[in-house]
């Protein structure tokens, strides 16, 4: 398991903390002070840093500063524990090289939870530079009364249970619609039906998702003739009027039928109806921040669809998927399926 640095001059929270962490066989280590912590940060190399805020001495913000220096922990995760949540609080910290904030009094199941995401998404990432867009402010989980949906049990059983029950509900409907979409795709460009492409969905895992086809065959292997017209950042790829796409094509991604497909991804539970979209490129190429999406099942929408849709570039995009992740709830995800609807009979954002 990994090896865990506890550093807080609160002994009883610290020996909870170290005894629970240890019960599920993490290596754990404690300190009492800023100093001692740095020094056994340095020596020991752990694999994350719980940090107090409030110490006597070196202050829990200076610490922090400190053990961003060390080349040893210069981009291990630190989880700084607070009996203050504040906006000033949060801005010091988050510049002083912070990634979460973990405000007092906290449940020891969500705890463990945080620390376990951010274990996985730093062993997701490849680049480990930390990179935080300076153009949108982050907005950390509070781990306090208001639990995000990822932290309770009973709504991701109900999500899934929706989602199946949703999705044999639009069988009937969806399978003719299927049918016609099937045979006026053969009959402009004989070929394959559908598009199927390695995605990558929760936890970092690979799936084939599908689509149908909307452009030539060989589409795939035209991308490096035409990468001088992309329009977004890359890994993203988008050209308006985009030459490889077919006449049909070009209907069923303004109408989001080629989309359909998904359901069947959905029903098998590699996605869900709301949730990130799943990226073409693997999680080794995400940045530590951006693993974060990568923490619920992918979705057919998102927030970003119904904020910008293909108007957003990726940095912007995976910042919506974040705030999804961390504030997802039954009301959040009535709100994107609606707003969905009206975007796709509005024809809006689609590409």
């Amino acid at each position: 398991m990994s090896r865990i640095l506890v550093i807080d001059d609160d002994s009883l929270l610290r020996n909870m903390i170290e005894m629970s962490l240890m019960i599920d066989g993490h290596n754990v280590r404690t300190a009492v002070n800023g100093a001692e912590g740095i020094r056994m940060a340095e020596e020991w190399r752990p694999d994350l840093v719980l940090l107090d805020v409030m110490m006597p001495g070196m202050s829990g913000f200076e610490t922090l500063s400190r053990l961003r220096e060390i080349d040893a922990v210069s981009n291990t995760p630190i989880l700084m524990l607070t009996a203050k949540g504040g906006i000033d609080d949060k801005t010091i910290g988050f510049k002083s090289g912070a990634d979460d904030y973990i405000v007092k009094p906290f449940d020891d199941t969500e705890l463990k939870l945080r620390i376990a995401a951010h274990i996985r998404r730093y062993q997701l990432s490849s680049e480990r530079d930390r990179y935080v867009p300076s153009q949108v402010v982050r907005v950390p989980i509070l781990l306090q009364r208001r639990r995000s949906g990822m932290f309770k049990s009973g709504y991701q059983i109900a999500k899934r249970l929706f989602d199946i029950m949703a999705s044999l509900l639009v069988m009937p409907v969806a399978l003719p619609l299927m049918a016609l979409v099937t045979l006026a795709i053969l009959i402009e460009s004989p070929g394959p039906v559908f598009f199927l492409q390695q995605r990558t969905g929760q936890n970092g895992r690979r799936f084939q998702m599908l689509k149908f086809r909307t452009m030539v065959p060989n589409a795939e292997a035209l991308k490096e003739k035409y990468a001088h017209l992309n329009e977004l950042t890359w890994p993203d790829f988008k050209i308006t009027n985009d030459p490889r796409m077919t006449r049909i094509g070009k209907f069923l991604r303004r109408s989001s039928l080629d989309e359909v497909p998904q359901i069947f991804n959905i029903l098998k539970g590699d996605m869900s109806l709301v949730g990130p979209r799943p990226t073409s490129f693997s999680a080794d190429t995400y940045q530590l921040w951006q693993t974060e999406r990568l923490e619920v099942r992918p979705g057919l929408t998102g927030l970003w669809q119904v904020k910008g849709r293909s108007d957003i570039d990726f940095v912007e995009r995976v910042e919506l998927d974040i705030e999804y992740v961390e504030r997802q709830s039954w009301q959040l995800d009535m709100y994107i399926l609606w707003q969905t609807a009206a975007a796709v009979i509005g024809g809006r954002g689609a590409h």
